[in-house]
Order: C-alpha cells, then structure tokens, then sequence
C-alpha cells in the first residue's frame, strides 16, 4: 500500500512543526496494511488520550508586576490604529507613563505573564510546547475564549499580581471528510494582593498540518458604531513582543507563507480582541465597565489588509437597550472579504461605588 502524496506532506510538515531531540533514535517501522490508516488514527487519539491524563489539572503560578512602562507601549502600540476619541488614561507628570493605581485596560492582562521557557523548549512554530498534544496535531489556531472581570478588584497599574493557569480540559472533535480536532481549554486566574481580578478561559484548536483555506462568512449584522484599520507589520511585532508571543506566523512572512501557506502574516486572536473591547472602551455608556467578553475566532486576519470592528448593543423586545443594570453588546470584525473574522458578547455593568 502506497502512502499517498497528502500523507508524505503531511509527515514532513509536521517534522518541520516539532522539534525532535537529535539523541532519540527514530522509531521502528512497522509493516503497512489495509488497515493502517485506520490504525494510526486509533493510536493518534490513544496518545491524545494519554497526554490528557497527564496533563488536565496541573496547574502553574507565575508572579507579574503590572509595570506602567508595559501598558504604556501596549496603548503606544494600538492607539494609532483606533477611533481617535479612545479615552485616554491618567498619566505620570515625569516620565509620562500611565499612572501608578490605574486600572490596566480590558486585555491588557495578555500582555502580562510571560513564559518561563527559552527558546529551546519552544515547538519549532515558536508557539508553547507544554500547551500542544502530540503528534501530528502540530497546527494551531486560536479558536476563543471568555474572560471574565471582577469589577470590585481589577488589576491595577503597579501592583504585583499572579497567574494560575492550567489546562481545564482536552477534547476531540470529528469532522465529516476530515481529520479531527483536538481541543486545548486553558484556565487562568489573576490575583492580586486583595483577591481574583481576571478569569480567563482560552481556546485553541490543533490540527494535522494542513493548507488552511479562508471561508468568507457571510453576515447581515448592520453596526450602530465601527472602525477600519489596516494592522501593519509594525502592530504586528510589538504586539508579538510585548505579548511575549513568538508564534511564526506573526512575524515571520516566510515561515507563514511556505510552512503554513498562509497568504500572510496573521493578525493575532489576542490582539483582535483588544482591538474589540478597545471599540467598545470608545463607546462605554458613562458609569459603566466590562464584566465580561465571550468570544470566538472564525477566520483569520492578515497583516495588511482591511480589518473592520463593528459594534452595536443588544436590545429587549421593544427594541429598547436596558437603561440600568447590566447591558450586553455585540462585537464582531470583519475582514477584506467582507466576512466574520471574530464575534462575541460582552457584557457591562454600573462601576462600584468606590470607582
């Protein structure tokens, strides 16, 4: 039986995703039959299986101080990219970073945390090792996520806080005519000296390597209030580096575009999502902030072309928006094409009193 030209792609693409320590012998062969394939897709979802066990429930702690310089680029970063009537935050008289005590924007906890691992404990696409399944589910997207704030007690500009993060659960998800998915939620908390701040539920999706084709979704969702940018390759890297983020497929054209065979650079799931809760920051109804933002990635986004974010508030019945209490937004991006990129819900409430 003759391995087909798809399978022999495959194979060596993900050779190319994983790093394979030079002492470990190659494994044994064994003997193709009709059934092989059948087989090594048992095997395959037995070591996912395996790697789950060992794996759902740890958990690691890492300590952060919420720098003022750090926020202070992340706004340097975005703010030539949004509406030019985003707030603007209280600032240092001195060195004019953002000021000591001032809540640090929603997301802006992504770019906090960074990693542990050098270089060389690093999947070859750059991205966290400890975080992928094993073989051949090397590709990775991210697929979503809900973060969740405690409006009482956010993270504050100066304070030390923490990060407990862990992966919460492993699944599988067949696919009709393809390959399955593997599924990674992570969990995270953030805490600081009087209690949780920040929950945080990631989702990324794994795959066998694979030439990812962009789906238009289309949509009728007419905005009451949007904003176009074009995300440059500059965005691009200093989100990447103040998000401690080397994933290949940011910075590195090349490696996207012959490894990944992307048409581009990709625009971050991260930083989409900044960019969405950034819109909405430009219009929070006055005495409001965010509890929450429940979201999902549809299809990517390049560097360099036409990225839309789009808003508009979810109504009762009467088509009236809640004139007190809790109120909920849509939010979605669009991209060149016209079709859904990401889309999500986020949900605000009255500031405390004591805010």
């Amino acid at each position: 039986m003759a391995l087909s030209r798809q399978t022999v792609a495959a194979a060596l693409r993900c050779k190319a995703f994983r790093r394979v320590p030079t002492a470990v012998a190659a494994p044994t062969q064994r003997p193709l039959s009709a059934s092989a394939t059948q087989d090594s897709n048992v095997d395959e979802l037995t070591s996912v299986s395996k790697w789950k066990s060992a794996t759902v429930g740890k958990k690691f702690v890492l300590w952060d101080r919420m720098d003022s310089r750090q926020v202070s680029l992340l706004d340097q970063t975005m703010r030539p990219h949004l509406p030019p009537t985003y707030p603007m935050h209280p600032r240092d008289s001195k060195i004019g970073d953002i000021a000591q005590g001032t809540p640090i924007v929603p997301a802006a906890h992504l770019v906090y945390f960074p990693s542990h691992a050098n270089e060389f404990q690093l999947s070859p696409d750059g991205y966290h090792a400890d975080e992928a399944p094993p073989d051949p589910f090397c590709q990775r997207v991210w697929a979503g996520g809900l973060i969740e704030f405690n409006v009482a007690n956010p993270l504050r500009v100066g304070e030390l806080a923490s990060q407990t993060k862990g992966i919460d659960d492993v699944s599988i998800k067949e696919r009709s005519g393809a390959d399955p998915l593997v599924l990674v939620k992570l969990a995270l908390e953030m805490h600081n000296q009087n209690g949780l701040s920040v929950t945080e539920y990631r989702n990324l999706a794994y795959m066998k390597p694979v030439d990812l084709q962009r789906k238009t979704v289309r949509h009728n969702r007419q905005p009451e209030f949007s904003h176009e940018l074009l995300p440059t390759e500059i965005m691009l890297f200093r989100y990447s580096a103040l998000s401690w983020n080397s994933h290949r497929i940011h910075y590195d054209a090349v490696y996207a575009r012959d490894t990944e065979h992307h048409p581009g650079l990709l625009v971050h799931g991260p930083l989409s999502c900044t960019l969405l809760l950034q819109l909405l920051q430009t219009h929070m109804p006055k005495g409001m902030t965010l509890k929450s933002f429940d979201y999902r990635a549809i299809s990517p986004m390049y560097c360099q072309k036409q990225l839309v974010l789009n808003g508009r508030w979810i109504r009762d019945a009467s088509g009236d928006k809640a004139s007190e209490g809790a109120q909920r937004c849509e939010l979605w991006a669009t991209n060149n094409d016209g079709g859904l990129s990401m889309k999500g819900v986020a949900t605000i409430v009255p500031l405390p009193d004591r805010q």
